[in-house]
């Protein structure tokens, strides 16, 4: 690595959004928050509250952004490391605060590269990242004790992630972080149930939230990974109760384990959408806060105010976008950014306007980087708690939001979360709300400016996003000569480890963790874990398992 990228990633921790004026751009002093004048009544204080207190409707802390400002994400991934390396320096360089890495279609499905059926898709949509070397490969010089990587990518990320760890010496409960953990959203996202089957991913999930809470207590987790739920095809309303729905069910077995909700919900962060309609989308995070707390206190008696007081972590709607007149994309992330933080996230990162054309440009990244700069900077976002408590209209949005998704959650977990995902009751609510849209769209009663009306009759193609694959083909080069050249017994001894411990029905993260160390790849380990379960080793039946599972 050269020294300027050294240098980039040894002063992250340097690198933050701050908060440049309290007063108005006008020269007005402004308060930490405001609220009515009398705050003694008792529905003020049940429904609201002040920021910072229970039920944290008008924000998670006192004073906000002005204590913290927001985490600036920026996603990256595409190619080998070594590509992604290169965009995060030029995220960073831009004034991102964060790593926030991406990983391919194939390395989400837990396929390796060299698998026949695939090759072009290689790193094509993310970063390939089939071994604890490639994510060393990728994070060279960045200490996973102090610096914050942020994975989008579900149940392998955090034992390649600790295992990288360990193989550098560091003891796990140092590790720092964040995944998302949720694989049930995998499953009703597009991978469905040959891919991963509800009550294996359900299984994982909970394993995987045991294992870390108790092992890497600076781990943060992703969960519910409602973004992708919602676009999935849900209302916010459905956000909330299908998200709801999950950590329901994901606390409940957590408790039969022996957890209390103490030591998991603290850990936890919600990922959600912020869309296109900028007051409900304010409104959805208010309920959604109130929501939580209410559930944490009332139905899993929780008594630490940090179990109470969620965390959100937002994407801007990557569905919202239109792919004609690509640059109008921009208004509307700055509008979602903006309704983001008017809803008190802690974590933003705005999608680029050229995203539905394919992987982001470099210009498009620096440029969704310097609409949250000038939010942070220029627009007043961050100066005052919950700016729009008060409104009629908010409030009026903020229960509608709620009693809705209460009403979902009840006829969700009337049927049982499980049963409702594998028997298709969930998909057929989404396509119904997807069916509904799209008549809205065809009838005019919607309008998208460039997707149903005013639409250009003549526009040249946009630019795409292009690199050299000189990088990945060497990338699958080196992976198979690793598998040729590791121990080939530790390696065979850990994956029979993580199919014993995976078919007796117990935890095997760990045993995942040690196979990663072991140079066993995400292919390998998640194969193991699938014939533990009576599944094929490989979900597309192209390959056999590479080893005997026989003791």
């Amino acid at each position: 690595m050269t020294d300027q990228s050294e240098n980039i990633f040894g002063n992250l921790e340097e690198l933050e959004v701050k908060l440049s004026r309290t007063k108005s751009w006008g020269g007005i002093e402004t308060e930490n928050s405001y609220g009515p004048a009398d705050t003694s009544d008792a529905d003020y204080a049940e429904k609201l509250g002040d920021p910072g207190t229970f039920p944290f409707t008008r924000g998670a802390y006192p004073k906000m952004y002005r204590s913290r400002m927001w985490t600036l994400r920026n996603i990256v991934g595409y190619g080998a490391p070594e590509d992604t390396r290169d965009g995060l320096e030029k995220v960073l360089a831009s004034g991102g605060t964060g790593i926030n890495i991406v990983v391919d279609p194939l390395t989400t499905q837990s396929i390796d590269p060299d698998h026949p059926s695939f090759g072009p898709e290689v790193g094509l949509e993310g970063c390939s990242l089939p071994t604890a070397n490639d994510i060393d490969r990728l994070l060279d010089g960045v200490d996973l004790s102090k610096i914050d990587t942020a994975w989008h990518w579900a149940a392998m990320a955090y034992p390649m992630v600790a295992a990288v760890h360990v193989k550098r010496g560091q003891p796990l409960e140092t590790l720092q972080g964040s995944s998302m953990p949720d694989m049930l959203q995998e499953t009703l996202s597009g991978w469905g149930e040959r891919l991963v089957p509800t009550v294996l991913g359900h299984k994982t999930t909970v394993d995987e939230i045991e294992y870390s809470v108790q092992n890497s207590p600076r781990w943060a987790l992703g969960m519910p990974q409602a973004y992708d739920l919602r676009e999935r095809g849900l209302t916010p309303a459905g956000e909330i109760a299908l998200g709801m729905a999950f950590i329901n069910k994901t606390l409940e077995d957590l408790v039969e384990r022996g957890l209390h909700v103490d030591q998991i919900a603290p850990s936890l962060a919600w990922v959600s959408t912020s869309d296109i309609d900028f007051f409900e989308e304010v409104a959805k995070f208010r309920a959604l806060r109130r929501f939580w707390a209410t559930t944490m206190k009332d139905r899993f008696g929780a008594q630490d105010v940090r179990s109470m007081r969620l965390r959100v972590a937002c994407h801007t709607s990557g569905k919202s976008l239109v792919y004609k007149q690509p640059l109008n994309n921009l208004t509307r992330t700055a509008i979602e950014g903006f309704a983001a933080l008017c809803g008190g996230v802690q974590s933003l990162e705005v999608c680029t306007f050229d995203e539905p054309v394919g992987v982001p440009t470099h210009e498009a990244r620096d440029l969704a980087i310097r609409q949250q700069q000038i939010l942070a900077n220029e627009v007043g976002a961050a100066r005052v708690a919950d700016p729009l408590g008060g409104s009629w209209y908010v409030e009026a949005l903020t229960d509608a939001v709620e009693t809705e998704a209460k009403a979902m959650l009840d006829q969700i977990e009337k049927i049982g979360l499980l049963k409702a995902i594998s028997d298709g009751t969930i998909e057929q609510m989404m396509d119904d709300h997807n069916l509904k849209i799209q008549r809205e769209l065809d009838d005019g009663e919607r309008i998208v400016v460039g997707g149903n009306r005013f639409m250009p009759e003549e526009e040249p193609a946009p630019q795409r996003f292009t690199f050299d694959r000189t990088n990945t083909e060497n990338h699958i080069r080196r992976f198979i000569a690793l598998k040729g050249s590791r121990d080939q017994d530790r390696w065979r001894d850990a994956l029979r480890t993580v199919h014993s411990v995976a078919k007796s029905g117990g935890n095997p993260i760990g045993p995942m963790i040690d196979a990663f160390v072991a140079d066993a790849s995400v292919g390998e380990v998640w194969g193991s874990i699938r014939v533990a379960h009576g599944l094929s080793y490989d979900p597309y039946d192209t390959l056999e398992a590479p080893l005997d599972y026989a003791d």
